[in-house]
């Protein structure tokens, strides 16, 4: 082959890759052409079917407002003002109930009301007067004289309490606090009023004193292995032993404490009170009068907040509510 023949040879080749890069670029441009008008066609579709439905609502909104602005019928309107569940009724109000309805239900709720009002009213009158249901002459008489006597006792009652508190709070050291239980007027009435500068108190259980009273500073608790404030006398007795009234008064309250197990406490008068606590069989109960060296119980096993220190007797003194120290006034 001469160079003639190869350069022909060239020529169709390369005419004919050119007419095939040619013919692959149309096919591909027509490919893509198609794809697009095809996307184009399906979102003009949806665009067209949400303005129709956007179309649609002015139309339904003029139903509604047709149907809404059609008057009822003879039948439909008496439906609803006997049921009282039409368009009015609902908006208004004032048609959903007659007015003589309405006076009708507000005087039942008035009777009603008045009933409970005279109930109370009666269940009262009956309490304090004692007056019988069926009012006959006799049980009036009856329920009089029983006011008067009943009037009489509690004359004597706020004479004798006047100054009493129904309740007290104690305190974690076993010390009440708060109003006294029991009134000057009862203590007096008992010749109950100790006279701290005239009187002494008699010591309240065989024993020896294992922790001091100490309120200016702390003090060793072999137990709680910890110092810590003592308002109390701790006086070392063997379980059993008898535990005394220190001077006369009134056994004010009697609980049991986590630190101090069965507590008493007993009003002396003029604002003194005392405490004792780790006790056990106690020999007397709340409200009793007890005199000056009286048995009121015994020496009980300690509590878990004095194993160490042993059996013991917790004696308090305080005055108007503050603590002092009990040796002061001991024999």
């Amino acid at each position: 082959m001469d160079m003639r023949d190869f350069k022909e040879f060239f020529r169709k080749r390369s005419t004919i890759w050119t007419l095939s890069l040619c013919m692959t670029g149309i096919i591909v441009l027509g490919g893509i052409a198609a794809v697009d008008r095809s996307r184009r066609g399906d979102d003009e579709q949806q665009v067209q079917s949400e303005l129709g439905e956007y179309a649609l609502l002015p139309e339904e909104a003029k139903d509604v407002n047709d149907t809404l602005d059609t008057p009822l019928d003879e039948e439909d309107a008496d439906a609803a003002e006997v049921s009282g569940s039409g368009m009015d009724g609902r908006i208004g109000g004032a048609d959903v109930q007659p007015a003589d309805d309405a006076a009708a239900q507000a005087g039942a709720d008035e009777d009603s009301q008045a009933v409970s009002a005279d109930g109370v009213s009666a269940a009262a009158d009956g309490s304090a007067d004692g007056t019988a249901a069926d009012g006959s002459a006799a049980d009036e008489a009856a329920a009089s004289a029983a006011a008067g006597d009943g009037a009489a006792s509690a004359g004597i009652a706020g004479a004798d309490g006047a100054d009493s508190q129904e309740s007290a709070a104690v305190s974690s050291t076993g010390v009440v606090s708060g109003q006294s239980l029991i009134s000057e007027q009862a203590l007096l009435s008992e010749g109950i009023a100790f006279a701290a500068e005239q009187e002494s108190l008699l010591w309240p259980s065989a024993g020896s004193i294992l922790i001091d009273y100490s309120m200016d500073g702390s003090v060793y608790f072999p137990t709680l292995n910890q110092y810590k404030y003592n308002p109390a006398l701790v006086i070392g007795s063997d379980a059993g032993n008898q535990v005394l009234a220190a001077a006369k008064g009134i056994v004010e309250s009697i609980y049991v404490d986590e630190e101090t197990g069965t507590t008493l406490v007993m009003n002396i008068g003029n604002g003194y009170r005392l405490t004792y606590g780790q006790l056990k069989e106690l020999a007397v109960a709340e409200g009793d009068v007890v005199e000056a060296g009286a048995v009121i119980g015994y020496v009980s096993e300690p509590t878990k907040y004095y194993t160490k220190e042993g059996s013991n007797l917790y004696f308090a003194m305080t005055e108007n509510d503050q603590a002092v120290d009990p040796i002061l006034y001991l024999e």
